[in-house]
């Protein structure tokens, strides 16, 4: 059988590593899964009641290839009230996960040849999407010792004839970094300057901790034409298996969207839609409980990897993950990929090794597990 040399890209590390983590569950080995994207929080309540409502009211025919209303207005309701931004309902589509939403807008955007700026340590999926648009990942690469922040000067250097936006992901996937209005401002006015697009990744924007303020690219108005918004409902309120993210942009850009999702996915699965209706609805009491679950066990992974491993770790301010240097657990490996296959082979541990996020030297850890998981694996 001949394959697409489109498919010549590596696979999720992310979900290989669950995957290799789920064999040892399956073969009935206690496997501690600290490779986790998600938070392992039940989805709450009011929103299974209202997708038990939408099945029992026969709401599950095909939708709105855009999106139902209903959720349309929900979204673009709370992004606005939320973070002050002005997105009107033509100016939001609904997509399957913010995922989609993220490969759907490089399909979108990217001709053969155009180059996409990715800041890393980058999340995992973002060079694959482009590389599957036919376009050019340019890598930009950040220290630890300057946050993880993107430098505005390395920035405008990287900039070409060929390049057709920045992926920007605020409220980091792996390090939990936040920028201020002020470093956004000075990002955005460097790509309105160049015609450069701005992708914003804020599927993290709820889970802020220690009264940290989240900035939404979408709050700076005079850079509406530059901005394109991604959110999701996965992380923020519980549903990562509902599969219902955002984008939110341009009423031009968001009919190509509609045409692309017609020719591909149709739409969102109709009853995660009107469960998401009623998670916004509630919002005010659901994105703040996750808040404190997930900050305790972001604290607690921290006292107790200080405790064994005689390191202190930088609290993230936003996430679900800690990016943790190799020579915090006291060896002298380097190889990320090599350390986390060990560890998992010898201790039944699962990590995400920074490699796969284009970072050596450093593995991901989820705080998104139970308490008592996070105690367990690190004792492990």
């Amino acid at each position: 059988m001949k394959f697409s040399t489109r498919l010549n890209i590596p696979p999720s590390e992310t979900l290989a590593i669950n995957t290799l983590a789920n064999k040892k569950k399956a073969a009935g080995e206690r496997v501690y899964n600290l490779s986790a994207g998600e938070p392992l929080v039940q989805t709450p309540p009011v929103i299974i009641d209202a997708a038990v409502a939408a099945l029992q009211a026969e709401k599950t025919n095909y939708t709105p290839m855009a999106g139902i209303l209903e959720l349309r207005e929900t979204a673009s309701t709370w992004l606005n009230k939320q973070y002050g931004a002005d997105f009107s309902v033509a100016e939001t589509f609904v997509t399957n996960g913010g995922k989609f939403g993220l490969y759907a807008l490089c399909q979108t955007l990217l001709n053969p040849g155009d180059e996409a700026i990715i800041i890393a340590p980058y999340w995992v999926s973002y060079a694959a999407m482009v590389q599957l648009a036919g376009g050019c990942p340019i890598v930009l690469h950040t220290k630890e010792e300057e946050q993880w922040k993107l430098d505005v000067g390395d920035l405008e250097r990287s900039i070409t004839q060929k390049t057709t936006c920045l992926i920007l992901n605020n409220g980091s996937n792996p390090t939990g970094v936040l920028y201020t209005k002020e470093e956004l401002q000075n990002i955005l006015h460097v790509c309105a300057q160049r015609n450069i697009l701005v992708i914003s990744d804020e599927v993290y924007s709820g889970l802020v901790y220690d009264g940290h303020e989240y900035i939404s690219c979408s709050s700076l108005g005079q850079y509406k034409d530059t901005v394109i918004v991604v959110h999701s409902m996965s992380k923020n309120f519980g549903m990562t298996g509902w599969r219902v993210g955002f984008v939110f942009g341009r009423e031009a850009l968001i009919q190509k969207l509609t045409t692309l999702q017609g020719q591909s996915t149709s739409n969102t699965a109709s009853v995660s839609q009107w469960a998401a209706v009623a998670a916004f609805e509630h919002a005010n009491d659901i994105i703040p409980s996750m808040q404190a679950t997930l900050q305790s066990r972001r604290d607690i992974f921290f006292t107790e990897f200080e405790r064994i491993f005689h390191y202190q770790l930088s609290l993230p301010p936003c996430g679900l993950y800690y990016f943790i240097p190799l020579t915090a657990f006291g060896v002298r490996e380097t190889d990320s990929v090599a350390f986390c296959s060990r560890v998992l082979a010898e201790a039944n541990v699962a990590m995400v090794p920074g490699a796969a996020f284009a970072m050596e030297g450093y593995v991901r850890c989820s705080f998104g597990v139970s308490e008592d998981e996070i105690i367990e694996a690190l004792a492990a």
